[in-house]
């Protein structure tokens, strides 16, 4: 095939078991609002903010490093929906808009000073990818199925806000990817609103970005909608967990598109309940070895891998895992599936 899939992920990782989520959010607002009042001194030099936020993060960012991500999205350790709701509640200047100014991804700004370092280290830039909870996403979290174009409209921008503001380009690190995330849509209905009407708020949302624009999806049952926009350039799907997530590659072509597969699975409690109906006990996942199992095989990711070209030729673009890991507990065990993901891929290239 030309020019390889590369290997991305799509966000969510555990937290170190040494670290207590209610002090990483803690200090993931603190954060935030030394940004706002460009207090950037103080963040670095402020020890809870390195010890629960600063420190935590780039360990699981070293993690997703080494264990072969091409493209990583930074770690993602707060509920996807929290993480900007809370901002655009707090700074909005009109229902679901917030102010741009106000509008962070701290995780970035910790990434910007990590990557210098990296750089003259290893004398490689960091690329990296950015995802935001979706506009539809968020409007549903917030109000409900009942959308109101110019309501959605502004949560589109305030999505076009934090993804503006967390594109880094330089010698250091590399914005390539931006997602925006919206696994209920093709599972949910939603009222009042037309299919052009959810066209022009996906639009919006990356309106004036210039990366590779990938909206991750559960489901492809609506893929004809983001297949229309003119800022979509990939559509994604979980294909490790369900093999009849698929589309015709002569529709991808139709509307210039390309696919994001998922060749490993990441939806633990399926895994688990699998393993449960053949015979094991909850007690085989409670060590390090039995949690290891729960991680697909080699030959099963390179099934998957295989299938995926053979379904999408050059119109695949990205591969990886499903979605996030943050379901994993423990850091070493989603290590160990990122690694495990990047060494079947690199196997396959190899042999093409």
């Amino acid at each position: 095939m030309k020019g390889f899939p590369l290997f991305d992920d799509v966000g969510s990782f555990p937290l170190p078991d040494n670290v207590d989520i209610e002090w990483y959010r803690k200090f993931y607002w603190v954060t935030y609002k030394a940004i706002i009042n460009k207090n950037e001194n103080d963040i670095l030099e402020h020890t809870g903010i390195n010890n629960y936020f600063i420190n935590p993060f780039l360990n699981s960012f070293q993690l997703k490093l080494k264990a072969g991500v091409e493209i990583i999205n930074y770690p993602q350790h707060l509920d996807m929906y929290n993480q900007f709701l809370k901002p655009i509640s707090e700074y909005e200047t009109a229902p679901g808009l917030i102010n741009p100014q106000n509008a962070f991804i701290p995780e970035i700004f910790i990434l910007k000073n990590f990557a210098k370092n990296n750089y003259e280290e290893t004398g490689h830039p960091l690329d990296v990818k950015i995802c935001v909870t979706g506009p539809l996403e968020l409007y549903i979290k917030q109000h409900n199925f009942t959308v109101y174009l110019d309501l959605a409209l502004n949560f589109a921008r305030s999505v076009n806000s934090f993804i503006k503001s967390a594109i880094v380009n330089n010698k250091y690190i590399k914005t390539s990817v931006v997602a925006i995330d919206e696994p209920s849509f093709g599972y949910v209905d939603m009222f009042n609103i037309t299919n052009d009407d959810i066209i022009n708020i996906f639009d919006k949302s990356l309106e004036g970005i210039d990366t590779t624009n990938q909206i991750h999806l559960h489901t492809l049952n609506k893929a004809i909608l983001p297949m229309q926009t003119k800022k979509i350039d990939v559509l994604t799907c979980e294909y490790a967990s369900d093999p009849s997530n698929k589309i015709p590659k002569k529709e991808l072509d139709q509307y210039d598109k390309f696919i994001r597969v998922g060749i490993t699975r990441t939806n633990i409690d399926n895994i688990i309940a699998e393993k449960l109906d053949m015979g094991s006990s909850l007690d085989d996942f409670k060590t390090i070895s039995g949690k290891l199992s729960l991680i697909d095989s080699k030959e099963r990711i390179r099934k998957n891998l295989l299938t995926a070209i053979e379904l999408y030729g050059e119109r695949l673009k990205f591969i990886g895992p499903d979605c996030g890991l943050g379901g994993w507990e423990l850091p070493q065990i989603a290590f160990e599936l990122l690694r495990r993901t990047s060494g079947v891929i690199e196997q396959i290239k190899k042999e093409m």
